[in-house]
Formats: structure tokens, C-alpha cells, sequence
């Protein structure tokens, strides 16, 4: 893989655009085409038992030191990356997933930031989902409409057409979501948030919220910290070489 966007965005292959022009949701239409790189290979990893491996529709990459637990299904083009663990019963396709991430369950044309959990059952279609996000068992996002309709997305306070009828989830960094959480097409969570919920909860949560009995509000900082310092000092991360970076986000927002 190669850093090619920002700190917290990792592709394959080239990227001739900027930042600014490249949104989650072609993020994602384009994943089969960041496997094109004639050079690339399977690495093979001989800790790998009792998994099925499907390269008819693109490349399966499986990073030396990653972990696949047996009777998981990879359907390519799959990138694996780094101290990656897939749990057992999993089916992953059409998906990059990032270092040091645990996956278990149903993921379909996604792209997983480092350091983030999706560690039970539940799908998770067509979404991009940010560094430190812990997903709760059963998490599931909801990626086509029942009308076939074109997916809108709430950016940067506009309205967007996808131009698609495929697209899950934008899930930010540090986000948390609880056990049982759905997700409606084209939900869009800003960094920082907490949701705790049964039922949809709003297609837009802005960053650094607790969304909590239908009702929004805001995280106080020193909360984000607290809870962002034990989360990533289990993975042997400091948060305060961070700090300031959230904290100017958060003042901000």
C-alpha cells in the first residue's frame, strides 16, 4: 500500500486529485480500480487455514503478519493490511481494511481507516469508517433504499447526490457506536461521537456528540479524551501527541 492522500487516507496504486475533490462515496466506487497495478500480488501467509479465497473479480493482498481465522470468505479485490485480525465466519469483499483493525462479520465495498473495530456480527456496506472507530456487535448500516433511489449525503452543509443508489455510512474518527446500532443509507458521523441507539438515529450527527434517546449532545473535551486515551493506550498509542489537533477541532466545531 502507499500513502498517496493524507495521514489517515491510504490507497493503492496513483492519485492525481486533491483531498478536496475526492469524496467518500467515489472513494468507494473506485475501490476495484486501486487494484489495477499489473505488479500486484497475493502475499502469502502461511498461517492462513480453512479460508476461502476468491480471486475471479480482483486480487486478494493478505499483509504477512495479518490474521485470518478459519472458514472466512475473500472475495477480491480485498486489501489486508498490517497486524489485521479477521475473525472467524467472516466475508469480506470489494474492501481495503487498513492496519491493526478486527473485523468480523458481513463487509461489502468498504474502506477501513487504521485502528478501528468492527469486532461482532452485523453488515457493513458500502462506508468509509475513520481511525479509532469502535463499532458495537450487531452494528449494521443500511447501503440501497427500498425505492432504488439515488443516495443524498449531508457535506459540509450541503445536500449532496451520490449519484448512486449504493452507499452505507461515513463514520469519523473515534466515533463509537453501541450494540444493535443501524444505520440508515447515507448517514454521515462526525469525529468524536457517541451513539447509543435502537432505532435509526439522524442521517447527520455532528462531531463530538452523545446521541442518546432520540435526543444530541455535545461531548465536552475533556470526556473525548478521556475515553480517546484508554482506547488507543490498549493498542500502545499515545493520545496526546493528538491532543492539540482534536482540541483545536473541537473549538471549531
Amino acid at each position: 500500500m502507499k500513502k498517496i492522500i493524507s495521514s489517515n487516507i491510504y490507497l493503492l496504486g496513483d492519485a492525481s486529485n486533491s483531498i478536496d475533490h475526492i469524496l467518500p462515496w467515489k472513494l468507494i466506487e473506485d475501490i476495484p480500480k486501486l487494484f489495477e497495478d499489473k505488479n500486484l500480488a497475493k502475499i502469502k501467509n502461511p498461517a492462513i487455514k480453512d479460508v476461502v479465497i476468491n480471486q475471479e473479480n480482483g486480487p486478494v493482498v493478505i499483509d504477512i503478519s495479518a490474521t485470518i481465522e478459519p472458514y472466512t470468505i475473500l472475495n477480491g479485490p480485498v486489501y489486508i493490511g498490517s497486524n489485521v485480525l479477521i475473525k472467524s465466519h467472516s466475508n469480506i469483499s470489494n474492501s481495503i481494511i487498513e492496519d491493526n483493525c478486527k473485523i468480523k462479520g458481513e463487509v461489502h465495498s468498504c474502506i477501513f481507516q487504521p485502528f478501528s473495530n468492527k469486532a461482532h456480527g452485523g453488515f457493513i456496506g458500502h462506508s468509509f469508517i475513520g481511525s479509532w472507530v469502535n463499532l458495537g456487535a450487531g452494528t449494521t448500516t443500511s447501503n440501497l433504499k427500498n425505492n432504488y433511489s439515488n443516495v443524498f449525503v449531508k457535506w459540509n452543509g450541503d445536500l449532496i447526490d451520490t449519484k448512486s443508489i449504493f452507499f452505507g455510512a461515513v463514520i469519523g474518527e473515534h466515533v463509537k457506536t453501541s450494540i444493535g446500532t443501524n444505520l440508515n443509507t447515507g448517514t454521515v458521523i462526525e469525529m468524536g461521537s457517541n451513539v447509543v441507539s435502537q432505532s435509526f438515529p439522524p442521517r447527520y450527527i455532528p462531531s463530538f456528540s452523545f446521541y442518546y434517546k432520540g435526543k444530541i449532545s455535545k461531548i465536552s473535551f475533556e470526556d473525548f479524551k478521556d475515553t480517546a486515551t484508554i482506547a488507543m493506550s490498549r493498542r500502545n498509542r499515545d493520545f496526546s501527541r493528538d491532543e492539540h489537533t482534536f482540541l483545536d477541532l473541537y473549538k471549531k466545531d
